[in-house]
């Protein structure tokens, strides 16, 4: 009789510690998973360490010049996805951008409105003379 009430308490017991999370009314929302900035930083790092092990092998001569070429065709497009997804992620695009506007406005300055060289602030082209 003792045995049987001993395991009544423990399973009594168990239920309550793996209720616990269900019970709290603070608990703070759920972790949905890596944010998007995250996945590409992985598919990139991903991608880029699948080129080195392509080059590795390829040099230890477990791969072809043509498999090499081909799978590193496929990395190299998945990492350059991830870049552009990066780039997308990162920095909004907005054109009101104070800085922005003025480093335009200083490139503009230095090129050349004829043929489009750079040149020295006040100066002529040296390509064209203009």
């Amino acid at each position: 009789m003792a045995g049987m009430a001993f395991v009544v308490v423990l399973v009594v017991l168990a239920l309550w510690y793996v209720a616990q999370p269900f019970r709290r009314s603070d608990q703070t929302q759920m972790v949905e998973g890596p944010s998007p900035v995250q996945r590409a930083e992985e598919k990139k790092t991903a991608a880029l360490t699948a080129i080195i092990d392509l080059e590795e092998e390829a040099q230890v001569g477990k791969l072809t010049a043509r498999e090499l070429g081909s799978l590193r065709a496929t990395y190299e497009g998945e990492a350059l996805d991830a870049l552009a997804q990066l780039d997308a992620l990162a920095v909004p695009r907005t054109g009101d951008d104070p800085l922005e506007a003025e480093i335009a406005a200083l490139k503009q300055r230095l090129t050349c409105p004829s043929c489009g060289a750079p040149r020295a602030s006040g100066g002529a082209c040296s390509r064209c003379g203009a």
